[in-house]
């Protein structure tokens, strides 16, 4: 009968903690990314008013994205390479508003949310070409 009981919290307590996690795997919407940019790059207002509809278009593409991975519609390899194209076309025009060092900061900032998502380092898979090439053999 403890025993019982005792599974019975555990589950409730994993139950609980689901969503939690479930959570964490969303990618971030655009007026989170807006918030980090400005805090990050100290964005004018004009370029503010400029990135909005470049971030919120590929927001939802992303979103699509992974829907479409949780539906079982389209398969992890696909979503990786439609996502870096993404991040590709998105870089692009943000580089019409964003300066050099602005463009270069975001790049950093988009490395790290995505090595954040996806676990780390701890053996998590990474998107094509997002690694540093290895060091020279002596």
């Amino acid at each position: 009968m403890a025993m019982k009981v005792i599974y019975a919290c555990l589950m409730g307590i994993v139950l609980t903690m689901m969503p939690a996690f479930a959570q964490e795997q969303q990618p971030p919407s655009a007026e989170d990314i807006i918030a980090k940019m400005q805090a990050n790059l100290h964005l004018t207002p004009d370029q503010v008013t400029a990135i909005s509809p470049i971030l919120e278009k590929y927001s939802s593409k992303r979103d699509e994205l992974h829907q479409s991975m949780e539906d079982g519609t389209a398969d992890r390899d696909s979503i990786r390479t439609q996502m870096k194209q993404l991040r590709t076309d998105e870089n692009q025009e943000l580089s019409q508003v964003l300066s050099a060092d602005q463009l270069n900061k975001w790049k950093q900032m988009q490395k790290s949310m995505f090595h954040h998502r996806e676990g780390g380092g701890n053996g998590a898979p990474s998107a094509p070409g997002d690694n540093p090439p290895p060091p020279p053999q002596q």
